[in-house]
């Protein structure tokens, strides 16, 4: 989409919405109208909203409103948002993606169901932990052996509780790789948004793949039946 001049946008936004003013003169915008003077989707704005990359307020009603002098100062630096995400908003965006876009195809599956609420409670708590671990590599703070040791860790569980609700290892992978998607998504969202190098995404993507089988493979070990007992009583 072609960018408009601030002057323009201005005259735009004054002929297209009907903003409301409060006491100590702030003009306020509903999402409609400040994707319109941003020039871009209402869920583009949304995301970026959702990152802490615009500021976003919500009145009581839970609705958003956005204050038009902190559009205007957007629109006049000439840049999109490209704030660098916290550790905590990367993490928020992938449970973010993973409710709006993936609960419902996961819900459905037959194994979700053996899944007990402790256990789903604990499977959240993994999956912020595996997200942080793929924050690290983003941020080239890693130590290779530790990041793969971590993710282990993280496998043997996730394996154990799919055990404990009498998953087979078929479903057991198959329900990792639903709850991995929101990092990979997470991840290229992350990229998108910050302009990283085509290179250097891929050179991420590939050390998170290399992570994320290490998960998987660990998951799928800890569901192997203990062939010790049964050859230390043959």
């Amino acid at each position: 989409m072609a960018r408009l001049s601030v002057t323009r946008r201005r005259t735009f936004a004054q002929q297209q919405h009907h903003a409301q003013t409060d006491e100590a003169g702030n003009q306020w915008l509903s999402i409609e109208e400040a994707a319109r003077l941003l020039g871009v989707g209402q869920s583009t704005l949304r995301r970026w909203s959702d990152a802490g990359l615009v500021p976003v307020y919500r009145t009581a009603g839970g609705h958003r409103r956005y204050r038009e002098a902190d559009l205007l100062a957007l629109l006049k630096s000439e840049e999109r948002p490209r704030r660098r995400l916290s550790r905590k908003a990367l993490v928020d965006l992938s449970f973010a993606l993973y409710h709006s876009q993936l609960t419902a195809q996961v819900a459905s599956r037959p194994w979700y169901s053996r899944y007990q609420p402790e256990h789903l409670a604990e499977l959240r708590a993994l999956g912020r932990q595996l997200v942080e671990l793929a924050f690290r590599i983003v941020n080239r703070a890693v130590d290779r052996e530790e990041l793969l040791r971590a993710g282990r860790t993280i496998g043997q569980r996730y394996g154990e509780i799919s055990a404990q609700a009498g998953l087979t290892p078929a479903e057991a992978a198959e329900a990792f790789l639903a709850f991995r998607a929101p990092t990979y998504l997470a991840i290229t969202q992350f990229a998108e948004r910050e302009d990283i190098p085509t290179r250097r995404v891929l050179r991420l993507l590939g050390e998170l793949t290399i992570l994320l089988d290490e998960v998987l493979l660990a998951t799928l070990r800890s569901l192997e039946p203990d062939t010790s007992l049964t050859r230390s009583v043959s």
